[in-house]
């Protein structure tokens, strides 16, 4: 394509548009008299937008007066609220219509408000969003006029956002307060200092430490706050302060890290801001892979999910970067080409699963982005920031590209049954960027849903696609002239979509229709040849238009067929008929066929027009319809024909219908209508709905209907006539365009003058389209107001009578009178003026709070009166009376009420628009201007009908906010009234009068304080007040959707309303608890933080009064009245303060006057659990709560009631927070960091580094500034101030005396020292909630923490006795509780003096020694969460002591659940002290090394973890290595691959078969003992003989028979064998016994079964009475002792000599051969042994290698590829189960870990030497993780071609192998290759003749004569392999194209056909890959079968087809 042409830009704006543009915004600024940032372009379209410039300078000038009012009198409520809620609206209605200099002043007051300190988090939501609304447009404001400080936002986003007070239920924050900070840092973004950038790096570099959870931290507000928009104008002062160093991060992190999707949305920020001027090319094959891995796809390696998928990146982040670096000299557009290749099979909507909606998103979200970015460079420059160069910008070609790219997916995913919708939006951009390449295909695909039946999802879905097109289809277009073609055809051939029996099919066929009817003139233009010179395509259009009149007969019979299907039937008996309503179907079919008969009825020529309405009247004349559901559709239908040509359709319909309503109502003598009646008035009162001026002729029929018919009592009767005079009085008195046509000129012009083509999918501007308008003029009022005095009369005189006694009414009588009085406000509302009175104000004021009333009329307004009185007052009053009346002599008229309830909302709310219509219709006009606008020209251009009905909704919304009116006396009454139905005795009444109630609530405010004396009557027990009362109040106090009067941030309020509800427990009605239930969670769950004390500082008055300066008064619109006197502002300052004052006395007053409450003892228990979590909510962060509360909820803890309990702890928890007591910091100097900073270790922040010279030993050590606890300091950068604590001679002192105490700290701490309530509170709190689901609760953890912080080691000596009894309790909620109280103990122990600190540990460390012996398997979560707490966020060196204990021999051989235990809890201690441990990870290195082979499997699991956290440290960055003091990886693997080599071979044959064979001929007594042992035991003498025993007999010669029954869960674990120790080192010197459950407590052991002589007893066995100890049993004494004492260590215990037993003697640590023994060859015992050992080895360090993927942080470690031959070698061990799961779990994660581009080499490497290995099972096994590793690293590899032709050179040899599975599998593999274009089409061209080579060469038949036979079956098999191998390469190129038919695949199906008879497994290979290619090719083998010629259609059918059984 032509780069000065493009398919894209049809109706795009030119420069003359541009000229128009600018021409008419100077005309708008010189009458406005300032030039406007922006306005609402509608507004000018409205009939009275001359007075509106006026009125909104006016009403700017009131909100800028009263605002700067509200700030400088510092009246936050009710002022300021009102004042911006005011603003709000005027944005709303005017959008930014005031000078550049008012913006910037109203930005600087509101910002300025949000960053007070301590501004409560309401008032900065309601601020923020009118700050977001003034900030968000960043084209009117420039950085030059506006700049904000970044640091007081900063400020703001942490005091609310990162606090931890709000866990601690210390600050309540509204649920959208997060999203309107976020909002408001990022509209302020471009407005911050140019040197802001460096200042944010300066403030969070220090927090970059990548193992802690303050690196993404770090990164969130880098993500928040960098400014990138106007970084392009100084790269040196922005970007490039944190680009490099922040991507260093990213490329040396690994996949897993959470902070890599925000990362990557600053990186998509940073390439929009900056498109062209930063090269992303070294990153893109990273980014593409973490791009694939966001898709979560189902990839398997041997049916096991692959590797870890981390935090997955959000689909706007990836789309956004990846259209921000397309064009220029980047890359990204063949990656991304590359990257829809590979997964385009996974759009199929045959493959189906949870990725299927990650995909179709990104594509949509992809090309939504690719069209504003189009649009942005070519249409709507920006005014200011970057304006990239043209070679920066996308070119042409770059569109093209982009749109094949991405089409074949979008084209698959359109038939997805999930992902359609995603689809049809993303082809809807495609098409706008290329029709010709969209286009074609949707065209073909709708017409062939259409001619296919049995596929009807098939047909909706492309009617939706088609749906989102029809704009770009019917524009004409040079590049696709035959588009336009289609249109007509198509929308034709759908009219069988309207189908009765599927409603979803019908109402996507309307949809359609309606669409392109919208777009479309309905005018039969079949002549116009011969008055035109028309092209080809537009010559047959014109023909095709001739068929327009039988297509719109044809669409009126379709409808009528519908409607006659369409009856109301009776599903319940007790339901009337006369109340059935519309069913949603119903309803859709209603809206559906009227919608799209109006839109071609709009659009269609008078012909045309007339063909529908004879349709129309025939169909509905003379038939009588029910006019419930069928007569409803129909009489839509006479509307809309009416509606459009209003003159002609009153003509054709409402005269004749109006004779004879009137002649049948004159001849009728019963009080029933007949049904042609009912059908015929129903029509009328349809057809009346037109513009006014319309009805004015018809006015004395449609009266004497209305006098006929109006007497008429039955309920059909009075709806339908109340339904009549609604509609004739809306037709008289509303504003209202006249018609939505196209195209202004409309279509009934002669062919010879206008072209209707040339109206195809015309659009316009905004400002440009025409609107009549119908206006109510004085001629349609005077008959509106003589029909509402006529009418009103009667009926108020009916009621009056009635009211009076005078005369009687019947139920349906009454209803009859009120519905029809509803019916004529709701038909006049608009000229019903609102009633005037005396103001009265609920909340005092210093500001204005008078409402501002918006023109909504021309001229002066007209007003509808009754005799000169208000009606709206009138009948309010009258309504008064009426329900009084009816209280009195029919209370049970429920349904009179209701509407009497009715009448009332109209007369307060409704001004001729009802709100809710208002906001669905708003709701449905933004649906169809998404799918009717043209992204790519931006949304100023639409089709008229669109601007047209925006320009309603204008009006419309202006009528709906002159709703809000001024409170006065009348108001007040009909408040009184509505709440006496609220609380009424019947639910149906109540419910509608709370609903009435609560929007006057939101309508007038402070309002509902007029009623809350009201209310609090029902809540008093002794008034009388009935349970309905009671009820109906409550509710009315509840509000909706958690707005409760309680949460009414006034405390007054709360103060009256909240005891009293404690107080109001009168009723035990289940529905009243309930409800009262409701209210107190409401309080709980949605009540925010309510103002106590608050200063506004003189400098934000400053800038209010800047309002009135006179420099600022000259540039903008002045404010309405005068600046505030200085008098005034100091008396503000003090009502200020003494607000403050007030409110800390009232929240004081309600803290104690429900502690009263709860003290009394005569709640019931519901309320005293209601009142403590009342009480918990009140907890605040900056008042202290009342020492009475305190001692309540201390005393609490030890409370009956689980739930106030745990109200207690929480409270507490927050209270100690508060009165926790500041410690004094000093500031410690740090050595300055060279650049570029080294991460981690470093020779500088070597003094933070745990390690014994290090630990204090003593109080000056103790006391030395070296003690940092935030880990994540001095990792990377330092503080710029770095700040510890002060020596503990600065600190508070603990050596406090209750006198020194405040009276609430003194009433916690007394509670803790009281033995009995401590025991109490202990008790409690160490009761088991819910079995085995209860876990370590951190609320519990909080409170002991908080305890020992503020009170030191007081009451420690009280505790110490409990602590111990439950930590080494054997009950697992004791244990629990005893971990909590511990983890608090360390962590609260923080700021303890030396010799506090080192007696507390002289006592723990010996406790936690006894600890780690009884930890149980209920309780080693609860141990390991309890270190983990415990270590957090302290300095190591200060924790010691815990870190030494836990290191002691962490395996003991104690059992393997025992040792596995005290790893997890060393390994929680460790994990959280991340870097600054490497001397103790190089210590517990060390120690494990030993173990990596240890015997118990789950012991080995525990290991591979542990050591993953060993080497954590292990990062590489570009300046060295991160943890240069931390263990390697490297070191490790160098160390035990040689261990490992054994395990590359298989093992010998006869050596399993030797084990087996030795196990079955062991002695018999050795089988006697191992029947009695644990099962894994058991297996261990069988393998190592009895010897192995010997290692379980402890030191001091005794078996303990008494452990506790959680030991006795799981087998216990003993030391390895003496062959797993390194020379030299011996077993520990102290081991500990098995547990008991290896036998049975004290099982005694009979004579029969005593071990011969040489063996122990089996653990827990004690031998027969009498019996006598076999000789040797006894020990002798150890070295220097002179006797041998047993010890019986918590029971009876057996004294056993482990000289006695039989030695494990060899070096080797195998068991020697003797008499009795099992084993008779060492030789083989040996090489066991050895193969075990590897095994094992194997299987630890498979563990480890998943969890160094899956849970460190850094890419995969280049070591871990040399673990691949021993892996692949047994994933398949059928010998090995265990490890061959263990093998195949680590290749898995492996196979799918993300690899970084220096890493593609070494696996590469690697995998070419395996693939020359000597097993075919690991050969099949390689090609499985070759695939997979490709697949999941397709971008690297793809950067790599080199390596990547290296594994094809792998695949290509070992289709050749052999072996006929890894040949089977390598042709599956290859076929991957080239589906994802790992091959380039000349590779598989070069491939494809080589395999047609093989294949030609001839298979011997014959063996000659004189040849050997094995000679010529070897010569034979090797021809078979190779053919097979080149069919197997064809099959490939084949299963290549899944889903479509290359121009090469059909000669390659016609070669594998001639092989069919070739020799197995030849066949079966071939009919496998044909059966494929016929499964994932018969969907669309309509298409396909077009790409082969008809003799290779009848080969492939020959192949395809099975032969017929009887051919």
């Amino acid at each position: 394509m032509d780069e000065d042409e493009d398919s894209c830009i049809s109706d795009s704006g030119t420069d003359v548009d541009q000229v128009e543009v600018k021409r008419w915004k100077d005309k708008r600024a010189e009458e406005l008299g300032f030039k406007p940032q922006r306005e609402v372009i509608y507004n000018t379209l409205l009939p009275y937008s001359k007075e509106l410039d006026v009125e909104s300078s006016k009403w700017l000038g009131e909100i800028k007066q009263n605002l700067g009012l509200a700030v400088s009198l510092r009246e936050l409520r009710p002022g300021l609220v009102v004042w911006i809620s005011r603003l709000n609206k005027f944005i709303r209605l005017y959008s930014c219509k005031f000078p550049v200099d008012d913006h910037v002043q109203l930005i600087r007051i509101l910002y300025a408000l949000i960053t007070i300190p301590d501004l409560v988090p309401n008032l900065v939501n309601h601020i923020g969003g009118a700050l977001y609304t003034l900030l968000k447009k960043t084209e009117l404001l420039t950085s030059s006029q506006l700049a904000l400080e970044w640091k007081p936002l900063y400020l703001l986003h942490e005091r609310l956002l990162c606090t931890k007070n709000e866990a601690l239920g210390l600050i309540k924050i509204p649920q959208s307060l997060p999203n309107t900070i976020r909002n408001i840092i990022r509209a302020a973004r471009p407005y911050f200092p140019l040197e802001s950038t460096k200042e944010m790096m300066d403030e969070w570099r220090p927090l970059l430490c990548p193992f802690d959870v303050t690196f993404g931290q770090a990164v969130n507000v880098m993500s928040l706050f960098l400014p990138t928009y106007n970084s392009w104008s100084n790269p040196e002062a922005s970007y490039q302060v944190w680009l490099e160093e922040m991507t260093m991060f990213w490329k040396c992190s690994g996949s897993n890290a959470l902070w890599e999707p925000t990362l990557m949305g600053l990186f998509g920020r940073l390439a929009e801001h900056t498109p062209g001027l930063i090269d992303w090319d070294p990153y893109l094959p990273l980014m593409f892979t973490r791009v694939e891995q966001m898709f979560h796809l189902p990839i398997l390696f041997n049916k096991t999910s692959v590797g870890a998928k981390g935090t997955p990146m959000d689909c706007n982040t990836a789309a956004r970067w990846i259209v921000n670096t397309l064009g220029g000299s980047s890359q990204t557009q063949t990656y991304l080409k590359k990257m829809f290749v590979s997964l385009e099979s996974y759009f199929h909507p045959a493959n189906f699963g949870r990725h299927c909606l990650k995909l179709t998103e990104f594509m949509n979200k992809l090309t939504n982005f690719f069209v504003k970015r189009v649009n942005r460079e070519r249409h709507k420059k920006p005014t200011w920031g970057y304006i990239p160069p043209k070679e920066h910008c996308l070119t042409n070609q770059d569109i093209t590209d982009f749109v094949d790219a991405v089409k074949p997916a979008a084209f698959h995913s359109m038939w997805s049954k999930f992902g359609f919708m995603d689809a049809g939006f993303a082809l809807q951009n495609l098409a706008s960027l290329r029709p010709e390449l969209i286009l074609p295909t949707l065209v073909n695909r709708l017409s062939s849903s259409l001619e296919v039946v049995t596929e009807p999802h098939k047909l909706t879905a492309s009617l939706h696609s088609m749906i989102g097109v029809g704009r770009s289809l019917v524009t004409y277009s040079k590049f696709y002239p035959e588009g336009q073609v289609h249109v007509l055809p198509l929308l034709f051939a759908t009219l069988p979509g309207i189908d009765a029996n599927d409603t979803r099919k019908s109402m996507l066929t309307f949809q359609y229709i309606a669409t392109y009817a919208s777009l479309i003139p309905f005018v039969d233009f079949s002549n116009a040849s011969s008055f035109h010179q028309l092209s080809e395509e537009q010559h047959q259009i014109s023909l095709q238009s001739s068929q327009f009149e039988d297509f719109v007969a044809e669409f009126c019979d379709r409808c009528f067929a519908i409607i006659e299907n369409s009856i109301a039937l009776d599903t319940r008996s007790e339901v009337s008929s006369e109340d059935a309503i519309l069913s949603r179907e119903d309803s859709m079919k209603n809206v559906g066929m009227a919608s799209t008969l109006g839109a071609i009825l709009m659009q269609s020529s008078l012909k045309i027009y007339e063909v529908a309405a004879n349709k129309i009247k025939s169909f509905v004349s003379g038939r009588i319809l029910e006019c419930k559901v069928s007569g409803r559709i129909a009489a839509s239908l006479v509307k809309c024909l009416v509606r459009v040509r209003p003159e002609k359709g009153l003509q054709t319909f409402l005269s004749s219908i109006c004779d004879q309503i009137t002649s049948s109502l004159e001849g009728n003598s019963s009080s029933e209508l007949d049904e042609l009646t009912k059908f015929q008035l129903l029509i009328l009162s349809e057809i009346v709905s037109v513009p006014g001026q319309f009805l004015v002729p018809h006015i004395s029929k449609l009266e004497a209907v209305l006098n006929a018919i109006v007497n008429f009592s039955t309920k059909e009767a009075y709806e339908l006539s109340g339904c009549l005079m609604k509609n004739i009085l809306r037709s008289l008195t509303l504003y209202c365009p006249t018609d939505y046509k196209s195209s202004v000129k409309g279509f009934d012009r002669p062919t010879s003058e206008y072209l209707p083509l040339d109206d195809w999918g015309i659009c316009t501007t905004a400002k440009d389209i025409c609107i009549d308008w119908s206006i109510p003029d004085s001629t349609t009022v005077g008959i509106a107001e003589s029909l509402v005095t006529r009418f009103l009369r009667k009926e108020i005189s009916t009621l009056e009578d009635w009211i009076q006694g005078s005369s009687s009414l019947s139920k349906e009588e009454l209803k009859r009178s009120v519905n029809f009085i509803w019916s004529i406000i709701m038909g006049c509302g608009s000229l019903l003026p609102f009633w005037e009175g005396e103001f009265i104000q609920n909340q005092p004021s210093k500001v204005d709070m008078k409402q501002h009333h918006h023109v909504v009329s021309v001229g002066e307004e007209l007003h509808i009166h009754y005799d000169g009185e208000n009606i709206r007052l009138k009948v309010a009053n009258l309504m008064s009376r009426v329900v009084r009346k009816i209280s009195e002599v029919c209370p049970d008229s429920i349904k009179t009420i209701n509407m009497v309830i009715c009448v009332l909302q109209a007369v307060l709310f409704f001004n001729g628009v009802v709100k809710e219509d208002f906001d669905a219709r708003w709701k449905s006009f933004n649906t169809v201007k998404k799918l009717m606008e043209n992204k790519v020209n931006g949304g100023k251009k639409n089709i008229r009908a669109i601007l047209v009905d925006r320009t309603q909704l204008q009006h419309e919304s202006r009528l709906i906010d002159n709703v809000f009116r001024d409170f006065t006396e009348p108001h007040r009454m009909i408040f009184e009234d509505i709440l006496d139905l609220a609380t009424y005795q019947y639910s149906e009444v109540r419910i509608r009068g709370q609903e009435l109630l609560g929007r006057c609530f939101r309508y007038f405010a402070y309002s509902y304080k007029v009623l809350l004396p009201s209310l609090m009557k029902y809540l008093v027990k002794d008034n009388g007040t009935t349970h309905e009362q009671l009820k109906g109040s409550l509710f009315v106090l509840l509000g909706k959707n958690g707005k409760s009067i309680l949460n009414k941030h006034c405390w007054k309020t709360f103060e009256t309303v909240c005891p009293a509800l404690i107080e109001a427990s009168h009723s035990e009605k289940p529905s009243i608890i309930k409800v009262l239930g409701m209210l107190f969670d409401s309080v709980v769950h949605h009540m925010d933080t309510f103002t106590i004390a608050i200063n506004i500082d003189d400098a934000v008055v400053d800038i209010a009064l800047k309002l009135w300066n006179p420099e600022e008064v000259n540039k903008g619109i002045p404010p309405s009245g005068l600046k505030p006197a200085q008098a005034d502002i100091d008396q503000g300052l003090k009502d200020l303060q003494n607000m403050n004052t007030k409110n800390i006395t009232t929240y004081n007053n309600i803290v104690n006057r429900i502690c009263s409450l709860l003290e009394s003892g005569t709640l019931h228990w519901r309320h005293y659990n209601a009142g403590t979590q009342i009480l918990a909510t009140l907890l605040r962060y900056d008042v202290r709560l009342s020492p009475v509360a305190v001692r309540l909820l201390s005393n609490n803890l030890a409370h009956d009631s689980l739930e106030v309990r745990k109200t207690s702890i929480f409270c507490l928890s927050g209270i100690l927070r508060v009165q926790k007591r500041k410690h004094a910091v000093i500031m410690r100097p740090t050595d300055p960091v060279s650049r570029p900073i080294q991460p981690g270790n470093r020779a500088d922040n070597d003094w933070l580094q745990y390690k014994p010279e290090n630990w204090p030993r003593d109080a000056e050590a103790w006391n030395k500034p070296n003690f940092v606890h935030k880990t994540h300091f001095g990792y990377y950068e330092w503080p710029k101030e770095l700040f510890v604590y002060a020596p503990e001679t600065e600190q508070p002192t603990f050596q406090r005396s209750t006198d020194q105490m405040e009276p609430e700290e003194r009433f916690i701490l007394e509670t803790f020292l009281n033995e009995d309530l401590l025991i109490k509170i202990i008790t409690y709190m160490s009761l088991e909630e819910h079995k085995g689901k209860d876990k370590f609760d951190s609320r519990k953890f909080l409170l002991w923490k908080g305890m020992f912080r503020n009170y030191g080691d007081i009451f420690l000596n009280t505790l110490k006795p409990h602590l111990e009894r439950l930590v080494l309790a054997d009950l697992e909620s004791h244990q629990r509780c005893g971990a909590e109280i511990m983890a608090g103990l360390i962590r609260g122990a923080k700021h303890w003096t030396w010799d506090m600190t080192s007696a507390l540990w002289s006592w723990l460390v010996p406790l936690l020694r006894k600890v780690l012996q009884r930890v149980t398997v209920e309780t080693i979560g609860d141990w390991g969460t309890c270190m983990a707490t415990a270590s957090e966020s302290r300095d190591p060196n200060k924790i010691y002591w815990l870190l030494e204990v836990l290191m002691e021999e962490p395996l003991r051989s104690q059992g393997s659940f025992l040792d596995s235990s005290r790893l997890y809890v060393l390994q929680g201690a460790m994990a959280q002290q991340e870097w600054r441990v490497g001397y103790l990870l190089h210590k517990l290195d060390k120690f494990l090394n030993p173990y990596l082979t240890h015997p118990y499997h789950n012991v080995r699991e525990r290991l591979g973890s542990v050591l993953a956290n060993i080497y954590i440290c292990d990062f590489e960055f570009p300046t060295g290595p991160g943890g240069s003091d931390s263990p390697r990886v490297h070191e490790l693997f160098n160390d035990i691959i040689p261990r490992l080599e054994i395990m590359k071979t298989d093992p010998e044959p006869e050596l399993y078969n030797f084990h087996k064979s030795s196990v079955q001929r062991k002695d018999p007594a050795l089988a006697e003992l191992t029947k009695h042992l644990p099962e894994e035991l058991a297996k261990l003498v069988e393998m190592h003989g009895p010897g192995i025993l010997r290692q379980m007999v402890p030191m001091d010669g005794v078996v303990p028979l008494s452990m506790p029954p959680q030991m006795m869960q799981r087998p216990g674990l003993m030391l390895p064998p003496r062959m797993m120790l390194p020379p030299g080192v011996l077993p520990p010197p102290r081991m500990m016994p098995p547990p008991r459950m290896m036998m049975p407590p004290g099982a005694i052991l009979p004579p029969e079964m005593m071990p011969p002589p040489g063996m122990m007893l089996p653990p827990g066995m004690v031998p027969p009475p009498g019996a006598m100890m076999p000789p040797g049993m006894m020990r002798p004494p150890l070295e220097g002792s002179n006797s041998i004492t047993p010890s019986f260590q918590g029971g009876t215990g057996l004294p056993i000599s482990s000289e006695s037993l039989p030695a494990a003697g060899s070096v080797n640590g195998g068991y020697v051969a003797g008499e009795g023994s099992h084993i008779t060859d060492p030789e083989l015992q040996k090489k066991w042994e050895e193969r075990q050992d590897g095994i094992r080895l194997l299987q630890t360090i498979s563990k480890l290698t998943t969890s160094l993927i899956v849970r460190n942080f850094y890419p995969v470690k280049p070591e871990l590829f040399r673990l691949l031959p021993m892996l692949c070698w047994n994933e398949s061990n059928e010998l090995e189960p265990e490890l061959a799961r263990d093998c195949t779990i680590a290749l898995s994660y492996l196979a799918g870990a993300l690899l970084s581009p220096d890493l593609v080499p070494v696996a590469v490497n690697e995998i070419v030497n395996v693939s020359n290995s000597q097993s075919w099972k690991s050969k099949v096994c390689l090609l499985e993780f070759t695939q997979v590793t490709i697949f999941t690293n397709f971008a690297v590899f793809m950067a790599a071609p080199e390596e990547s032709n290296k594994l094809v050179e792998v695949v290509l040899n070992l289709i050749k192998d052999p072996q006929v599975e890894v040949r089977e599998k390598a042709g599956k593999v290859l076929g991957g290759l080239l589906h994802c274009s790992c091959v380039s089409p000349e590779q598989r061209e070069t491939l494809t003749e080589k395999f047609k080579g093989e294949l030609k060469k001839k298979l011997p038949k014959k063996m000659k004569e004189g040849m050997n036979k094995a000679e010529w079956q070897a010569k034979q098999s090797e021809a078979v392999i190779r053919r097979h191998a080149g069919v197997l390469g064809m099959c490939a190129i084949v299963s290549s194209c899944p889903y479509e038919i290359p121009p090469h695949l059909p000669e390659v199906l016609m070669v594998l056909g001639n092989h069919l008879h070739d020799p197995q497994p030849i066949p079966a290979t071939i009919k496998r890959v044909l059966q494929d290619f016929k499964r994932t090719h018969q969907d669309n083998w309509t298409e396909h079968k077009e790409k082969f010629t008809e003799d290779q259609l009848n080969v492939l059918t020959d192949l395809l087809v099975s032969p017929s059984y009887y051919a």
